[in-house]
């Protein structure tokens, strides 16, 4: 089950549930914990962690992601021509 972040579009404020895929929408249709109005919870689109950032500075970007990772992307860049995706060999 995958962390998801969410911010009341009213108050600001900002949290974060583990949730499972099916209900990543639901805190999106509850009340807000800071304000208590409902309706202005929205769920934040982030970018995709792949690793441990720190341990990944260490190593100075000599670890390389998996080649089925790297494959996906480029099905990915493939199907969506203006896409900004960047593929690392």
């Amino acid at each position: 089950m995958p962390f998801y972040n969410y911010e009341c579009s009213e108050c600001g404020h900002e949290f974060e549930q583990f949730r499972t895929v099916a209900q990543y929408d639901m805190p999106c249709k509850e009340a807000c914990l800071s304000c208590f109005k409902i309706g202005y919870v929205v769920r934040c689109i982030s970018n995709p962690r792949l690793g441990d950032s720190v341990k990944l500075e260490m190593t100075k970007g000599l670890l390389k992601p998996p080649m089925e990772f790297n494959e996906r992307l480029k099905e990915v860049k493939k199907n969506f021509p203006g896409s900004t995706i960047e593929v690392r060999d």
